[in-house]
């Protein structure tokens, strides 16, 4: 599918309103009635379509799945394995009355126009799992169905795990497009119904969803991945041993981590840490970040840069990923983390 003729606004001219930011909706907020008598279409049914489908029966939704896949294929067996009714997109699409749309981001173009699109009917609720193709225009549903967006902020082993323990996960949710009025009602009752409202849930738009994602990814993800790797690779490199050099670059990251979101980044910085780790983050930890270069990445995901060089990647066949996933996997850090893992536990 070629790229469309898109875009972004100067980025300088889309401020957020920060009333609509801080808007979070719980679980008074949402209603499970807005899904009483509908039936909600799982499409998709990988990491985060099962979690949603289960989350979504056990909270008395009517629920059916549809995939990609044929019977007899992993995701159709593990679907009927749950006991949920399997069916093609297609057939989903025809049937359900709410779209839950979670098939992988760059797949989701070529099924919208193949088994979506032409099935869909008047009143129907789309729901997105990332706002990336309606907002670069790689789908553009037609004006009588409502286009919704619901993002739980975990992966969806954490989301189940949330759902069973009588909590949640964090999410997101938006509307683009309210064809009937009752859009964001319907939307948050989704998201009640995968317990995200028992958290709470923001009110974004499809914008700043789909950007903040892919900033996220490339400079938190991105950079804390690689300020790993360099603290490991710089220590080895002096004489350090491997196994106390991954436990530096991996291991006191992930001890220090969960504090710091439970209690807050200055309690943790001046109560919970030692004086000398607290000089060490005041004092030297800015000098390893490149706020400009942050600022870069901003204007550049912004534009839209970021998003079609990721079409274009996945449309050649990943080719630069798959190399890269191969050099990574052969490093010394990742052998060392096997071994490490292997010997202290995980």
């Amino acid at each position: 599918m070629p790229w469309p003729s898109w875009q972004a606004d100067d980025p300088t001219d889309r401020k957020r309103d920060s009333a609509v930011l801080n808007q979070v909706y719980r679980d008074d907020d949402a209603d499970l009635r807005h899904l009483s008598g509908r039936t909600v279409a799982v499409l998709g049914y990988g990491i985060q379509g099962r979690a949603q489908a289960l989350c979504l029966r056990d909270s008395q939704v009517q629920v059916l799945v549809g995939t990609s896949s044929s019977p007899g294929q992993p995701s159709w067996e593990a679907a009927e394995l749950d006991g949920f009714p399997v069916m093609s997109i297609a057939e989903a699409t025809k049937r359900a009355d709410v779209l839950d749309f979670l098939v992988a981001d760059p797949a989701q173009p070529t099924v919208y126009e193949e088994s979506i699109g032409g099935n869909l009917s008047a009143g129907q609720t789309l729901v997105f799992g990332h706002g990336f193709n309606v907002l670069y225009g790689l789908i553009q549903p037609p004006a009588d169905v409502n286009v919704t967006l619901f993002v739980p902020n975990g992966p969806g082993h954490v989301v189940r795990e949330k759902y069973l323990a009588g909590s949640g996960i964090y999410g997101a949710v938006a509307v683009e497009q309210d064809a009937t009025g009752d859009a964001m009602d319907v939307v948050l009752a989704v998201a009640k119904g995968v317990g995200s409202t028992r958290v709470g849930v923001v009110e974004v738009d499809f914008c700043s969803e789909t950007e903040g994602d892919n900033f996220e990814e490339q400079v938190l993800y991105g950079g804390t991945i690689a300020l790993m790797r360099a603290t490991f690779e710089v220590m080895v490199e002096h004489g350090y041993p491997p196994y106390f050099a991954y436990a530096k670059a991996i291991r006191s990251l992930r001890s220090v981590v969960d504090v710091m979101d439970d209690l807050g980044i200055e309690e943790y910085i001046s109560r919970r840490s030692s004086r000398t780790c607290e000089f060490a983050v005041r004092m030297t930890g800015p000098r390893v970040v490149n706020r400009a270069e942050i600022e870069r990445v901003f204007e550049e995901t912004s534009r839209g840069d970021f998003a079609a060089d990721w079409v274009t990647e996945w449309q050649r066949g990943m080719m630069h990923l798959h190399r890269m996933r191969r050099t990574g996997a052969a490093s010394q850090m990742e052998q060392v983390g096997r071994e490490w893992r292997d010997t202290f536990g995980r």
